[in-house]
């Protein structure tokens, strides 16, 4: 394997393991988005029941 081979190789293992991570990050992402609106939702839900 030539150096130039080598070095492609590592080129396309820090794009995999980049991809890797931001798909990670968005589904983390998506995660805590739907977990503040849950808590929003329960504020609320509380909120109302005191006003009631």
């Amino acid at each position: 394997m030539s150096d130039s081979d080598k070095v492609e190789k590592a080129i396309e293992r820090v794009r995999e393991a980049f991809d890797e991570a931001a798909d990670e990050t968005e589904q983390m992402t998506e995660e805590a988005r739907s977990e503040v609106d849950e808590a929003i939702d329960s504020l609320e839900e509380r909120i109302q029941k005191l006003r009631d």
